[in-house]
């Protein structure tokens, strides 16, 4: 147990979160809470066999010269089954449905699901339970920095999350957005850190994939008045062209190199002050990706289509160059490579010159070596579709 509070992939929740929950108060919690030990065990397994899955055959898995040579492929399978089963207990408790600790261990168990790939035909209809305990009082902003530091963390990671899976998936969005969010507010003078910054880049995200991609949460119902969507539309693009023209001065790069093709260079370098400014610039760029397809997708017919849609692919791979090169400059950060690996999986189809698909593939082989996830089905996916337009 100790072993697995030392090693769970904590890093990877808080890139968002000043204050470090996941790191310095998650793991002291769980000492005393069979919930968050469990979900806590279920990521660490699974982390720990995926990485050691890669080396040759037969070695007995280890950690920090520690070795764990009961920890196997069945390990993560046992933990998450418990951790489900304390899950189950907590949400059909009427008094107290929702607490942190339920809430916390949700975002591990869903890191779990996420890069488990025998779990990717389950994950989406556990959102159901994620939904009975993810129950805060109604017109209540869960999002707001307001809420109790732990929720607070939890509830913007789960976002995160969701933000995901509904551009992996192609899927409505599932969580509810309590309140109002008015995009087009937007103050580069505010009294702002990077931490405010990324996670309202990350809210906003939210409301675009809900946009454009719909929702089926109970608390969120989706209008089709057309002047409240156009309303919707204006405020989410000007959320989107006010970052363009007036980022704040702290966002910008320490160092930038462009791209060089020619010496195999095929991502630009990019240094930035910490990994929550690379996280929030990526998910600028996957909105991007999104909202110039949502805008584009009814003026594909007629003189000048065909130039248009060049266009929007060369925007589409502008863009997907930036959230990798933003990676690699990153590596050793996994929420920033996973990020580059969902924008992979949007827009790799649209990379025509070989060397930059063979730029793609490495870079995912990367993401699957170091940061145990999973690459292997969207890679096979990517090549099959480059094959294709060969051939055509």
């Amino acid at each position: 147990m100790a072993t697995a509070t030392r090693r769970y992939p904590r890093t990877i929740f808080d890139t968002t979160d000043r204050d470090r929950h996941y790191v310095t108060v998650v793991p002291q919690r769980a000492m005393h809470n069979p919930l968050l030990m469990n979900a806590i065990c279920t990521a660490s397994s699974r982390f720990l066999t995926q990485i050691w899955s890669k080396k040759p055959p037969n070695q007995i898995i280890e950690f920090n010269g520690i070795h764990l040579p009961d920890l196997d492929k069945e390990s993560a399978i046992h933990y998450h089954n418990k951790s489900i089963s304390y899950l189950m207990d907590t949400s059909t408790d009427p008094a107290n449905p929702c607490t942190d600790d339920a809430l916390t261990a949700i975002t591990i168990l869903r890191y779990h699901e996420q890069v488990d790939t025998v779990f990717h035909a389950q994950q989406e209809e556990r959102i159901g339970l994620f939904s009975i305990v993810y129950h805060p009082p109604r017109g209540l902003d869960i999002y707001a920095p307001s809420m109790p530091s732990l929720r607070h963390s939890a509830t913007l990671i789960a976002l995160r999350q969701e933000i995901w899976s509904v551009l992996l998936y192609r899927r409505p969005f599932r969580l509810p957005l309590y309140g109002t969010e008015d995009c087009s507010l937007f103050d580069p003078d505010s009294v702002a850190d990077d931490f405010d910054w990324a996670n309202r880049i990350l809210v906003w995200c939210a409301y675009v994939v809900k946009f454009c991609f719909g929702a089926s949460s109970e608390s969120s119902v989706e209008t089709e008045d057309p002047k409240i969507r156009a309303d919707q539309w204006r405020a989410i693009e000007a959320f989107q062209h006010n970052w363009d023209t007036h980022q704040p001065p702290h966002f910008k790069p320490l160092a930038y190199q462009e791209r060089n093709p020619e010496k195999g260079e095929y991502f630009p370098t990019v240094w930035h002050a910490n990994d929550c400014q690379v996280l929030a610039l990526q998910h600028i760029e996957l909105m991007r990706i999104v909202l110039a397809v949502h805008g584009a997708k009814n003026q594909r017919l007629g003189i000048g289509a065909q130039a248009a849609n060049q266009m929007l692919e060369e925007t589409l791979r502008e863009s997907t160059r930036k959230i990798c090169g933003l990676a690699i400059s990153n590596r050793k950060d996994q929420p920033s490579m996973v990020t580059a690996g969902v924008g992979v999986s949007l827009c790799g189809e649209y990379f025509r010159d070989e060397g930059e698909q063979m730029a793609v593939v490495g870079f995912m082989d990367m993401l699957e070596t170091m940061h145990a996830w999973p690459t292997s089905s969207v890679v096979d996916a990517l090549r099959t579709a480059w094959s294709t337009h060969t051939k055509a």
